[in-house]
């Protein structure tokens, strides 16, 4: 026996086990205060551990979880944090890697407050108190694994709509279609625009085919972002078909069959009546009425976005809803049968004024026809666009992502390839700083009846020149009457929010 044994057995009572469970609580489990604070410590990693004595791998773990946080802030503070999110959000890969590290991250974290809880734990804790601990790691356990749950379940969830959604993007693109190019610093310095086609598709259960109900046009300025919007019309005639373009020999001097042979019918005309012209096309509608578009406006169109009305109803509620300054009473239903030329039914209303519409009256508001010019509709259209870009708010689309990305992988199409995602993100910020101006070509612009198309690529070419600002004229001096303000020139590209 050691000299120095008697005095230590003296000290602790005499029970050999006495010393070690003193580092913990009495017997009586008088340490269960400690336990909470140095358990509930263990949420910032390593920090428990070396509360309840185990400074080395505490400190370990501890410096890491810092050198980890200050990595993310030095790499945070060398570039645009957004940009390498939104780069990352759109990697098939990389989102995997993403849910892989929180599942492992968070696993981790729960061992830790798990080893802290048993380092810190009374030696003999009383009944009560013992449930009160389970109860205490397993909410801080909860408290680690539920924000993880939902970091892996959305990078799964946006790596599925990606890959679905850019399915069809990843072959070749469109002939002759803008590329860029992926390992240059600026993927757009050498693509001076893109001219995106945007469709609405009336497709769904209660009718037969398709037909494209709102037909739009981006051309995008790839340096600045600044953007201009070409409706056009589905009533226009006359349609031409570019000699590429199998229908050409069907309607060698545009689509001219008077009022059937209107734009919105191009579409089912090669997927349907002349679905043989198109061998090897997985959708002969979707080139045709891309080929038509173009060579109405004198534009190529590099590539396409199509939603069908299900789709925009889906994603409208899915948001929440959405606010709009109706300018008059709507109808909902009306119009007329394309069949037999009967009326429809009137079903309601949207009330004019400030109102905050579903889903259901987002649509009808887009697309009624009752009492309605093509204009109207075209303008309503323009106006309900910019009113959920407008109201898109990120943390509330954070919190509805799940619903919308559901929407976006079961009722939209996108011809942008996969491997050109990236590039994209970057072109999206360019867009959301530039402006944004449109020009539907309707009656008043155009004749769509009997359209010139050399006015209509005049006015286009004219509208995607870049502008240059004018020198301010003096103000007059003098107490004359004020001049009016000159009227609003419609052959000219408006800003797109004069339309709400």
């Amino acid at each position: 026996m050691h000299r120095g044994d008697g005095p230590a057995r003296h000290r602790t009572g005499g029970h050999p086990n006495a010393a070690a469970r003193a580092r913990h609580a009495s017997s009586r489990g008088e340490g269960f205060g400690r336990f909470v604070a140095v358990t509930a410590l263990s949420l910032v990693p390593g920090a428990g551990l070396i509360a309840a004595g185990r400074r080395v791998a505490g400190a370990l773990l501890l410096g890491l979880t810092v050198l980890v946080i200050a990595a993310a802030g030095f790499l945070a503070l060398r570039g645009d944090v957004t940009a390498r999110v939104l780069t990352a959000s759109v990697q098939p890969r990389t989102l995997v890697v993403a849910a892989v590290a929180i599942a492992v991250v968070a696993a981790a974290w729960c061992v830790t407050v798990l080893a802290t809880a048993w380092t810190s734990r009374p030696a003999r804790p009383s009944g009560a108190q013992r449930v009160l601990g389970l109860a205490l790691v397993a909410a801080l356990c909860t408290a680690i694994a539920a924000p993880s749950s939902v970091g892996v379940r959305y990078a799964l969830i946006q790596r599925d709509v990606v890959t679905s959604l850019f399915d069809a993007g990843t072959g070749a693109p469109v002939a002759g279609g803008a590329v860029p190019n992926q390992s240059a610093a600026d993927p757009w310095a050498g693509v001076p625009r893109v001219n995106m086609l945007l469709l609405g598709s009336d497709a769904g259960r209660d009718r037969t085919g398709v037909r494209t109900d709102s037909m739009i046009v981006a051309s995008i300025d790839t340096h600045t972002g600044d953007t201009v919007l070409f409706g056009v019309p589905r009533s226009l005639q006359n349609a031409p078909f570019p000699a590429s373009n199998p229908l050409h020999a069907v309607w060698p001097n545009g689509f001219n069959c008077g009022d059937a042979c209107l734009m919105n019918a191009v579409w089912e005309q090669a997927a349907t009546e002349h679905r043989d012209l198109f061998p090897g096309d997985p959708n002969p509608g979707l080139t045709a009425t891309r080929d038509v578009i173009g060579e109405v406006l004198g534009l190529k169109i590099d590539t396409y976005t199509i939603i069908d009305l299900s789709g925009f109803q889906a994603l409208v509620d899915a948001m929440g809803g959405v606010d709009v300054n109706v300018p008059r009473d709507i109808p909902i239903g009306g119009g007329h049968n394309q069949t037999t030329g009967a009326a429809l039914p009137i079903y309601g209303t949207i009330p004019r004024g400030a109102q905050h519409l579903t889903g259901y009256q987002a649509l009808w508001f887009a697309r009624s026809r009752e009492g309605s010019t093509d204009y109207d509709r075209m303008g309503r259209q323009r106006c309900m666009v910019t009113a959920l870009l407008d109201q898109a708010n990120p943390v509330q689309l954070l919190a509805r992502y799940p619903a919308l990305a559901k929407v976006a992988k079961n009722n939209i199409q996108s011809g942008i390839r996969r491997q050109d995602l990236a590039a994209w993100v970057t072109l999206v910020q360019r867009i959301q700083g530039g402006s944004i101006r449109s020009l539907p070509l309707v009656r008043g612009v155009i004749d769509t009846v009997n359209p010139d198309f050399n006015q209509i690529h005049t006015l286009v070419a004219k509208a995607i020149t870049p502008r240059v600002a004018a020198t301010p004229k003096p103000k007059p001096t003098g107490t004359g009457t004020a001049t009016k303000k000159p009227a609003v020139d419609s052959t000219q590209a408006q800003d797109a929010t004069a339309v709400c």
